[in-house]
């Protein structure tokens, strides 16, 4: 500071300021006399400050200038001390209460002061500018500036790598439907968070997502962000998190066993909530370690400002509010191997015959394929599915692993293809809901024993395999013989196939053919019945034939059967079979008999017909647990001609 800033703040010429400095100010008014001094003592202004501090010795001083409200300003501050202290250096504490202007004029006090340098621990819409201030600087903010030109250090956090770690975490922890619940100057968490969902190809609903002032947090934002729907929080802090907690609890929920919660701030508090709470750490005692060490490098001209600039990164500090998200005791691992399309879906009055030209009167397109329905269904019903299959890589690709995940199943056998699309199936579906399909199966074609073979660790511990004849025929025959090595249970579903190896049948546990491809199969004039006791003899250990809106008939050593189909109105029964096979693999990986998991797969694919498309229309534990009472005494009453 000089003479000219002190003319400039008071409003007078640099003469009149040199006049009252040196007791000449006979002719100036004491009016202006007092508002000069009052400036000069405001700011502790030392005439000929430049030159003294130039020929003086250094004096071991750092200033530093806090804002209370900064995230982690008091660890900072201790850290900052302590490191200054090993340096050989004292400090000079400013606390500029978050206001811009008062920072700068203690930097002008502190240059007054002769300080060797400066270190400004600022929230980033407070930065005040530092081109005026001629000793070495360095910043410390919650995000890097977008104008840090040369002048000053940067030693700064990204609150969008919070937001995309916190997010990240709890994908780890199989939470897919997140809530986050942010301040009004968040705006960067929120981008973190939604980098996290879009990097899973996967959107979070937008009724999960809040950001606004502290008062609209407590009266809007949390009612509306903890719905039924969501698993987890994100917090913006532990001071709204514990609110979070007040709202669960008054709910009837328990953190975490219901619903997990992190914080992307780490505080005190957070450590002190019961339980305590998760949260996003930043190291503030490496932050004010670096803040010094920049300052020295610079002040001892080692460096030059620009190049002393770091980010410090984030991890995350476990305690006991989040935990793997589980809805119900998970049975035993479901792997899936086949098929995965777009379906275009085409709604006609009936279905065509030969030469017959009809025209739609809807057309849509959604994710499907035999494999990915399956998978889609048993993730839907909370079952710990994995999903072995090929896509193109094209925005079809990205559309059914969007599906996949959205619907937790775990995709680490999924893999993208640069060289071919993704399969595509057109399905003609008729008023009656019936249904006829067409597929190119583009990517599935390069489903084969090597893919099965790089994810066969998937196999280990597994109870079941899902499987379709609408992939390769080896490669169905590989994934047969793994699974019989490693005791793996396989359920299979002869889509598309006029004939199979003799072979195969003998390793068949649940053989699940609709009527049709039974008699394509099997042809002849003998009954279901017979033809099911056919595959039996062949090796078969259960032959479940579904019948459509007739139900289906169960056949094995201790059992035969007819079930009727559950009374649903249908609307399209193109994914009937897919939802009826998911929700059995479910059914018998928790340890439900073969009896109990066909009423549960019989009102699974009972509800899935009364909507359109397939994937979409699978039926989620919750939906499907309003049936729980129809299911049971489905399962007591509701057959015909059971022998055992």
């Amino acid at each position: 500071m000089n003479i000219k800033d002190i003319a400039k703040l008071c409003g007078v010429s640099p003469s009149t300021v040199s006049k009252i400095l040196h007791n000449k100010d006979a002719e100036i008014s004491v009016e202006t006399r007092r508002k000069v001094l009052e400036i000069i003592k405001e700011y502790q202004y030392v005439p000929y400050s430049k030159v003294i501090s130039s020929a003086a010795p250094k004096t071991s001083t750092i200033g530093v200038l806090l804002s209370k409200d900064a995230y982690g300003a008091q660890d900072i501050l201790y850290s900052i001390e302590e490191a200054a202290a090993d340096n050989g250096y004292s400090i000079m504490l400013c606390n500029t209460g978050g206001d811009g202007r008062k920072a700068v004029k203690y930097m002008q006090i502190l240059e007054n002061k002769g300080v060797d340098g400066i270190i400004c621990v600022f929230q980033s819409e407070e930065i005040p500018d530092t081109d005026s201030i001629r000793i070495p600087s360095v910043r410390i903010l919650d995000r890097k500036s977008k104008n840090a030109g040369n002048t000053s250090g940067e030693i700064y956090l990204e609150m969008k790598d919070a937001g995309y770690l916190a997010a990240g975490y709890l994908f780890e922890k199989g939470h897919t439907r997140i809530a986050c619940i942010l301040g009004a100057g968040d705006e960067e968490i929120e981008q973190g968070y939604l980098k996290a969902y879009k990097e899973r190809f996967i959107l979070p609903g937008k009724e999960w997502i809040y950001r606004g002032e502290d008062e609209d947090i407590i009266n809007v934002g949390i009612t509306r962000c903890i719905n039924e729907d969501i698993t987890a929080v994100i917090c913006a802090n532990a001071e709204i998190g514990n609110i979070v907690y007040e709202r669960l609890r008054n709910r009837g929920d328990v953190v975490p066993d219901k619903v997990s919660v992190i914080s992307v701030r780490d505080s005190a508090l957070a450590k002190r909530l019961y339980p305590g709470m998760t949260a996003v750490h930043f190291s503030f005692g490496e932050t004010g370690r670096e803040a010094v060490d920049a300052l020295i490098q610079i002040m001892e001209g080692r460096k030059p400002a620009h190049e002393c600039r770091k980010k410090i990164s984030p991890g995350i500090r476990e305690r006991a509010s989040v935990v793997t998200a589980v809805n119900h005791i998970q049975g035993k691992k479901i792997v899936v191997v086949g098929s995965m399309n777009m379906d275009c879906m085409i709604s006609v009055s009936h279905i065509p015959t030969g030469g017959e030209t009809l025209r739609s009167r809807n057309i849509v397109s959604l994710p499907g394929g035999k494999g990915a329905n399956q998978a889609v269904g048993a993730g839907k019903l909370d079952g710990l599915v994995y999903m072995i299959g090929r896509l193109g890589n094209d925005s079809d690709g990205k559309e059914i692993y969007n599906s996949l995940v959205s619907s937790g199943v775990r995709t680490d056998g999924v893999v993208f293809d640069d060289t071919i699309p993704t399969g595509k199936a057109y399905v003609n579906v008729g008023a009656d809901g019936e249904s006829t399909i067409v597929i190119y199966p583009g990517a599935n074609e390069k489903l084969d024993c090597s893919q099965v073979r790089q994810f066969e660790p998937l196999l280990d511990g597994a109870g079941y395999c899902l499987l379709t004849l609408e992939i390769a025929e080896k490669t169905v025959e590989y994934t047969i013989r793994k699974c019989k090595k490693k005791n793996v249970k396989v359920i299979l579903k002869p889509s598309s196939a006029e004939r199979m190896k003799e072979s195969l049948f003998q390793d068949i546990d649940y053989f699940v053919p609709n009527e049709k491809e039974v008699m394509q199969l099997l042809p002849g004039s003998a009954s279901i019945e017979e033809k099911a006791q056919l595959l039996l003899d062949k090796g078969v250990k259960n032959v479940i034939i579904t019948l459509g809106h007739k139900g289906c008939y169960l056949k094995n050593e201790e059992y035969e059967a007819y079930f009727p189909a559950a009374d649903f109105h249908p609307l399209d029964t193109t994914g009937a079979a897919d939802a009826f096979i998911s929700a059995l693999a479910v059914a018998l990986s928790e340890g439900g008999n073969i009896l109990q998991a066909v009423g549960f797969a019989t009102y699974a694919a009972g509800i899935s017909i009364t909507r359109q498309g397939v994937q979409p229309a699978m039926v989620d534990r919750k939906e499907l647990s309003m049936y729980q009472e129809e299911i049971e005494h489905f399962n007591g009453e509701g057959k015909s001609g059971l022998k055992k």
